[in-house]
């Protein structure tokens, strides 16, 4: 670095300002090229072009008022606070360029707020736009803006110099003094009354906005991350010898598509298949999914057939999954502490071309939560996979639908994908894209062996029984004595924990799995169950007694299953865990419980869907084929919504159009935020018998391994322990419950644990 110019940035490898302006530039350009015919669909090919410029422009620019010494001060001194937003000075020399108005208010946006919003106080009275124009005010924010631009007097001529060498900002007309630089405050004004009156995704101006400020901020985070290029290839998936036909005609289809294909045919290929084909250039892919686990089985897919520095995956609890992939490996808790947030910083960067997460990754940035732009930025021109769409509630659906109506607006495409697609379900999803959908699966009119073996070959063989669940114990332990293994599914925590309790008295192997372990707990189980059954462990897994979780998190294989009446959809999810390699030609038996408890199963189930369920399944010893599966999935949703799920969905579609209509770029938008982290209505606690081993990991600081004692609870469950006093706020926050928790069983909420000290 040379001695004789500014800082961007300080600490071990300091940059120059030269470099990271250079840099952050190049990145855009990048950006640009891969991003090109997406915008020009979206504003029109003379402002797309005026786009890239633009941001050329801001890129080269934005960070130009760091030259001044105070600034360069606080690089070096970290206790000295500058108290002056270096993006307003950078707008002020902008502004001297003799450019076209619209392109210089694009550049001006995006380099105003690539720190802070466009209504921030503190920006705004730095650039002299203060909320009360009284004389002494004004007065005073001017006098400020003056001494702060005359800092910039040291590296004046280098300021003129790098201007100079750059064409993008040759345009600018340099005053004698620096202190004659005049605050923009008038452009930001311009731009809060331009913003008020557009609408987001429908106003050409508007995307201008939206993605001159996100792809600038995109673009600085990854160059101060380190991250130089933008990465705009993919490579192929690995293709099997042999590709099913329906895969085959999804590598030729162009646009959106449905796919309806039984578990284990080959989805995913499809899909990857699809994606190679509609994918234009460098524009991003999203692969989504309902469920944490199977996002985590996905990506470990993925990074092997196509590399780890292509895929990223981000949800909620990203973190936490690299960093116990990397304490797993190393050991040692600050190396993989350190790998795994270097990896997920970069997964949140727009870097890598695929990212596997849940819709509300997505949902998030349409609910205007801070750099909102950034995502949105990323999602032009789009591809979007929406695997398992069957498994959302009315309210996700809502949400999900009216996302694609937007999607379909800025140039996405989307693939949606399922083992059980209902027609109603379909016929949303149409509606929100604005046309009739090509459907594909799998048909009996096919000729190739797989497909007539596949059509054919019924895996499945329905047993009812009139009894409850709890019931069948007498079965379940017959069944496992005949050397079977054995998947028994409860709807509820609780009742899979005594069924559990019931089990362990008669047999031996028996394991429970649900979502109220600890973090760690439940990792080590699922590892442990997928181990035994793929032959990889010694483990032996006689019977597992599990929760819906089982649906989706465990890629294993049963021989038999009991299991509690659920929708037909979740029912066949749980077929799929048993039987699932095909390994019994014959077929195996599947035993449904049909004797319920009502008013325990309706906080879980809407109670017409079960019952619809019930009235409409095949007969006991049925085949259960897939055209019979599907006819079954068809006969319960033949009247799309029940009246419940249909209120839920209309008051969650009426709710988020508001939000979007109130969307602008260039400003965050705090209320709609809070509503959507309100839609996770959940709690993590702390059972009471784990503190000391917490606060042990707290105290050396290895908070990511303190955060695995962790348990989720339901909303319901928090306000019943908190309403019995049964819990306590540590100073970081973190709630913990008196209640039991047992490694075998997970946490017992309806039990205090006695033998644990009081915490002070």
């Amino acid at each position: 670095m040379c001695a004789n110019e500014p800082f961007a940035k300080s600490g071990e490898t300091s940059t120059s300002l030269s470099l990271h302006s250079r840099q952050v530039a190049d990145y855009v350009r990048s950006v640009a090229r891969a991003y090109k015919c997406h915008w020009q669909q979206l504003l029109g090919e003379k402002n797309a072009e005026q786009l890239a410029r633009a941001l050329v422009i801001a890129a080269l620019a934005h960070d130009l008022g760091k030259a001044a010494c105070g600034f360069q001060r606080s690089l070096q001194e970290r206790n000295f606070r500058w108290e002056f937003r270096h993006e307003v000075l950078s707008a002020a020399l902008l502004s001297c360029g003799n450019l076209d108005d619209s392109t210089k208010m694009l550049a001006l946006a995006a380099v105003l707020t690539h720190h802070r919003d466009l209504n921030d106080s503190g920006l705004l009275n730095d650039a002299c736009l203060v909320a009360l124009p009284e004389p002494d005010i004004l007065e005073m924010v001017l006098r400020k803006f003056s001494e702060k631009a005359r800092e910039l007097t040291t590296w004046w001529g280098w300021l003129e110099n790098f201007c100079g060498k750059e064409p993008e900002l040759q345009h600018i007309v340099f005053p004698e003094k620096p202190e004659e630089l005049v605050a923009p405050d008038m452009w930001v004004e311009r731009l809060k009354d331009e913003i008020e009156g557009i609408e987001m995704f429908a106003d050409t101006r508007a995307n201008e906005l939206l993605l001159a400020r996100g792809w600038l901020m995109a673009a600085d985070h990854a160059v101060s991350a380190g991250v130089g290029n933008f990465n705009d290839v993919l490579p192929r998936f690995p293709k099997p010898p042999a590709v099913r036909p329906f895969q085959q005609r999804l590598a030729s289809h162009t646009g959106h598509a449905f796919l309806e294909a039984p578990t284990g045919s080959g989805k995913t290929l499809a899909a990857m298949l699809w994606l190679e084909n509609n994918r234009k250039h460098g524009e991003r892919v999203f692969y989504l999914l309902p469920y944490q686990a199977s996002i985590e089985a996905m990506a470990q897919t993925l990074e092997k057939a196509l590399g780890q520095e292509y895929v990223g995956v981000v949800h909620s609890r990203a973190l936490d999954y690299a960093f116990r992939e990397h304490f797993e490996v190393s050991g040692d808790y600050e190396t993989a502490a350190r790998l795994a947030k270097t990896e997920t910083e970069l997964n949140r960067l727009v870097h890598k071309p695929l990212k596997v997460g849940t819709p509300f990754q997505l949902l998030k940035w349409f609910f205007g939560i801070p750099r909102f732009e950034i995502g949105l930025s990323e999602m032009i021109g789009g591809l979007f996979v929406f695997d398992e769409i069957h498994a959302y509630d009315a309210h996700t659906a809502a949400l999900i639908a009216e996302m694609v109506r937007v999607l379909r607006q800025i140039g996405g495409r989307c693939f949606f994908m399922s083992a059980t697609f209902p027609p109603f379900l379909k016929s949303i999803l149409e509606e929100a894209l604005g046309e009739t959908v090509r459907e594909y699966g799998i048909t009996r009119d096919e000729k190739d062996p797989w497909t007539r073996k596949l059509l054919a070959q019924a895996r499945h063989r329905l047993r009812w029984h009139e009894e409850s669940l709890d019931d069948l114990i007498p079965d379940i332990v017959k069944a496992a004595k005949g050397r079977n293994r054995v998947l028994v599914v409860a709807n509820r925590v609780a009742q899979a924990q005594e069924l559990y309790r019931s089990l362990k008295g008669k047999i031996q192997d028996v394991y429970l799995l649900h979502s109220r372990f600890t973090r760690r707990d439940r990792v080590a189980l699922e590892r442990e169950i997928i181990g035994s059954l793929g032959g990889l462990s010694f483990t032996n897994v006689r019977v597992l007694v599990a929760t819906q979780v089982v649906e989706v998190s465990l890629d294993v294989s049963f021989d038999t299953i009991f299991t509690e009446l659920a929708p037909v959809d979740d029912l066949l999810q749980r077929f799929g865990r048993v039987n699932r390699y095909g390994e019994h030609p014959g077929g195996v038996e599947v035993h449904v419980a049909r004797g319920y408890n009502a008013n325990k199963l309706r906080w879980v189930y809407d109670l017409e869907r079960l019952e619809a369920t019930l009235n409409t399944a095949p007969a006991d010893e049925a085949e259960l084929s897939v055209e019979l599966a599907r006819d079954w999935v068809l006969s319960v949703y033949k009247n799309g919504w029940t009246e419940k799920e249909l209120d839920r969905f209309r008051s969650a579609q009426s709710a988020f159009r508001n939000v979007l209509k109130a969307l602008r770029p260039l400003n965050n938008s705090p209320e709609t935020g809070e509503q959507f982290y309100d839609m996770f209505q959940g709690v993590e606690i702390l059972p009471r018998a784990l503190f000391e081993e917490y606060d042990q990991y707290r105290s050396h600081k290895q908070y990511l391994l303190a955060a695995q004692l962790l348990v989720p609870i339901p909303i319901g469950t928090f306000w019943k322990l908190n309403k019995a006093g049964r819990l306590t706020r540590l100073n970081d926050g973190t709630l913990v419950a008196d209640v039991a928790y047992d490694r075998g069983l997970g946490l017992l909420p309806e039990e205090i644990d006695l033998d644990v000290q009081f915490i002070a």
